[in-house]
């Protein structure tokens, strides 16, 4: 039998403890992978939609080659494996990137990468679906993430041939909440493990009112049950990416005076030390004075803030003013994954200009400025 060409792409994490050499099977390029919208993927993650590629054998060390593979030390990734999941998930332990993913099935271990880790992904991994749609409630990124290469992306109810839905699907309980005056008070988010459990409450409507605050959005003044709402965006820097493995990064932009620790009732605090601060977080500084923190036990991804100087005001006494939250966080049953009784949508992208999949980042500029929104 003929020796099995394989294709090499470097994965790696922010913070460079771990980087690995990847083995695809060269013939099976690229491979066409779907997005996963699932409840778990999006709270383990802490990101709206989930891409992960199957390649064979494991993770080796970067001097690998087709004749010599040596198998990676893993020593510096945390696991992670929900209730009942055959699925268990491998993050820094320092800067949070979730890398890989295994799972034995029959006594033979089967590994995945996730897609936002590798070095490059043109000619490796295409888009090909989105699955676990239902679980979203509205739709999710899926609404933002509709055509690629002119080709229109199924939206599977759950596995991939299941039931399809439509563009612009909601489940009939968001019209009923919404309609029924539920979840006004607070948005909830949370990770899988849950473990960080936050409350987001409204932005005052004072702050809309100064252009200076940009992440801050008036209610329509047309429409009398109109509110205020978060400025929400999806981010593709390389920074985001190697934190999370994930190719899009969505945030949730507010006050952090907004933020609650469901737990406590109080607002949570973000300097090391403070007497806010949740317990658990696992904090990284990505660059000077920008800090990003993620789950220890689960690794979702948590909050992005700021304390250098820049789009946003500078803190006090060591508080950030404004801080940023993991958009997959959020409790699908409050309105949706979306949550645009919450949120506004900014339609432009947040660094394009770092994309590692052109096609998707084409998909994505043009999905999110042409999707249905839920009516406010």
């Amino acid at each position: 039998m003929p020796e099995m060409s394989s294709t090499f792409v470097k994965a790696s994490c922010k913070c460079g403890l771990n980087t690995f050499q990847i083995p695809f099977d060269t013939v099976k390029l690229p491979l066409t992978r779907s997005f996963c919208h699932c409840n778990s993927c999006r709270h383990i993650t802490g990101q709206l939609m989930f891409q992960g590629a199957m390649f064979d054998g494991v993770p080796l060390t970067t001097d690998s080659t087709s004749s010599s593979r040596k198998p990676a030390d893993l020593s510096n990734l945390k696991t992670y494996k929900g209730d009942g999941s055959l699925f268990t998930r491998y993050f820094c332990k320092a800067c949070g990137a979730h890398i890989v993913g295994s799972a034995e099935i029959d006594s033979v271990a089967y590994w995945a990468v996730s897609t936002g880790a590798l070095e490059r992904v043109d000619g490796i991994v295409k888009a090909g679906s989105h699955t676990f749609v239902s679980d979203t409630l509205d739709g999710g990124l899926a609404e933002h993430y509709r055509i690629v290469d002119g080709v229109t992306l199924p939206r599977y109810t759950t596995k991939k041939n299941s039931a399809t839905l439509h563009v612009g699907w909601s489940a009939d309980s968001i019209g009923k909440k919404v309609k029924a005056g539920g979840g006004q008070d607070h948005l909830a988010a949370y990770c899988h493990c849950k473990a960080i459990s936050l409350r987001l409450t409204r932005v005052e409507e004072e702050l809309t009112k100064d252009p200076m605050n940009w992440w801050a959005v008036a209610k329509k003044a047309d429409e009398a049950t109109s509110l205020p709402k978060f400025m929400c965006g999806h981010c593709l820097c390389n920074s985001c990416r190697l934190t999370s493995g994930t190719i899009i990064n969505s945030w949730v932009i507010l006050p952090a005076v907004n933020v609650l620790n469901s737990y406590t009732g109080n607002p949570v605090t973000y300097s090391p030390g403070s007497s806010g601060r949740i317990a658990g977080l696992q904090l990284y500084e990505s660059s000077p004075g920008v800090f990003r923190e993620a789950c220890g036990t689960c690794g979702a991804t948590i909050f992005l803030w700021y304390t250098k100087k820049g789009h946003y005001p500078m803190p006090i006494d060591g508080e950030p003013v404004v801080v940023c939250v993991s958009a997959g966080l959020i409790d699908q049953e409050d309105g949706g994954t979306r949550a645009e009784q919450w949120c506004h949508w900014h339609e432009e992208v947040i660094h394009p200009e770092d994309a590692i999949d052109k096609a998707g980042l084409e998909a994505l500029k043009k999905g999110v400025k042409t999707a249905p929104t839920q009516a406010d």
